[in-house]
């Protein structure tokens, strides 16, 4: 069975542990990558930061492309394996864009 790509630009916020290696972008990133249907993530921006004893969370809008064995991936069903993922605290907005982004020409 092929595996469908389904792209996606997402607003969600992580948990990322205190001891975590990197920057907290990096941390953030991370918990997002290691999501199953989770294939490549671009343009990763933090939106904002609330610190706690034994975390941060990191809210973050990212690009993201997803691979699924359905064809009817939608973005219901991308909430819930991002809403599933270790580490998530929560999905505040999915919105499906398209697979083939334009390359960004460089200036100079």
């Amino acid at each position: 069975m092929a595996r469908q790509l389904h792209a996606v630009v997402v607003r969600l916020a992580v948990r990322v542990p205190v001891n975590a290696t990197g920057s907290l972008a990096d941390g953030a990133t991370r918990v997002v990558e290691r999501i199953d249907a989770v294939s490549h993530l671009e343009d990763v921006e933090v939106r904002g930061v609330q610190p706690g004893l034994n975390d941060t969370v990191v809210e973050l809008h990212v690009r993201a492309d997803l691979t699924f064995d359905d064809e009817g991936a939608d973005d219901a069903l991308v909430r819930r394996e991002l809403e599933g993922g270790v580490g998530v605290r929560r999905v505040d907005e999915v919105e499906t864009v398209d697979a083939e982004r334009t390359p960004v020409a460089e200036v100079g």
